[in-house]
């Protein structure tokens, strides 16, 4: 519960409103980021790229321009999520600090981060096998038939995403998959919804996994709501704990990187990204070792990460 104190004591300024008042705000402007951006994305991805046929191969799902699908994918995403967010810290700044980017840092905080996505990375493979093998009862035929045909609309589109084998294509595709979605998201989830969602609860782990679960089904990829819910619960608890916003941001960051650089090294092998699977090589006891070691990083974290805030904190709110 002192954490939870000293949380809204950095959360909140001046006055009092309703929750719901903060996420309808939210959700408003994220929705209209997400209807002017995306239009925006669509006439620049047509004017850098060419594109006469642009339009309705991204509408019907069939799009074969990879670089057009990139300019959309990116402005959309900052869009709809990095300026939301930062309109929001704008709008309510009086009342609340929804991303807090200067709450100081113990550096060792961005080297146990790193330990933590490193050694974690086997927990949320095993997580992914356990989520695949999700099978619905026949009732919700239909429903599963959806699901699947949805995920393999957006593995394809990841696929495509993912085919430039260039080291210019490279970078490109860490701006895209890894850069923003880690900055907008993590400003989204985490540094508004979270938060927000703290204030109403009055709980800030229910806040955390209540936001991590919401995280998970926006991505709209079913056979990976569990690996990824358990992530946006990780990414909750680095902010919770260490308070800066730029802390989830770097492991997110890491997340996806890591897959897109994995990706990238398998098509310059002339691979397929099915061979990303590791878990066949992996022996059993490394899972038993990840989690400990997972474990230990995190309880190292949290300590580092409160001892600073109670000397931070303890001299500049009293």
């Amino acid at each position: 519960m002192t954490e939870y104190n000293t949380f809204s004591k950095g959360v909140q300024q001046h006055g009092e409103n309703h929750p719901m008042v903060s996420l309808i705000l939210l959700l408003t402007l994220v929705f209209a980021g997400a209807i002017i951006f995306g239009v925006l994305a669509i006439f620049i991805g047509l004017a850098a790229t060419d594109s006469s046929a642009g339009i309705g191969s991204l509408l019907s799902g069939s799009t074969t321009n990879t670089d057009f699908l990139k300019i959309v994918q990116a402005v959309s995403s900052f869009g709809m999520f990095v300026v939301p967010a930062l309109l929001m810290r704008t709008v309510e700044k009086r009342r609340y600090h929804y991303l807090d980017f200067r709450a100081p840092v113990n550096p060792m905080l961005w080297f146990i981060i790193i330990g933590i996505m490193f050694f974690s990375a086997p927990i949320f493979e095993q997580a992914i096998k356990l989520n695949e093998q999700m099978e619905l009862p026949e009732v919700f035929a239909g429903i599963e038939n959806w699901m699947k045909a949805k995920e393999a609309e957006l593995e394809r589109l990841t696929n495509q995403l993912l085919a430039d084998t260039t080291y210019w294509g490279l970078c490109i595709n860490l701006i895209v998959v890894a850069v923003i979605p880690a900055i907008g998201e993590e400003f989204i989830f985490r540094g508004c919804v979270q938060g927000i969602l703290t204030r109403w609860l009055r709980n800030p782990h229910a806040s955390i996994w209540l936001s991590a679960i919401i995280f998970s089904a926006i991505h709209l990829q079913f056979y990976g709501f569990l690996p990824r819910m358990l992530l946006g619960a990780l990414f909750g608890y680095l902010l919770f704990w260490g308070k800066n916003i730029w802390l989830p941001i770097l492991a997110h960051f890491l997340n996806n990187a890591s897959a897109t650089l994995s990706a990238f090294y398998l098509r310059r092998q002339g691979k397929s990204l099915d061979e990303m699977d590791l878990s066949t090589q992996i022996p059993t006891y490394f899972y038993f070792l990840s989690f400990v070691l997972t474990v230990v990083l995190l309880y190292q974290y949290h300590k580092t990460a409160t001892t600073g805030n109670t000397q931070h904190y303890g001299k500049t709110l009293d």
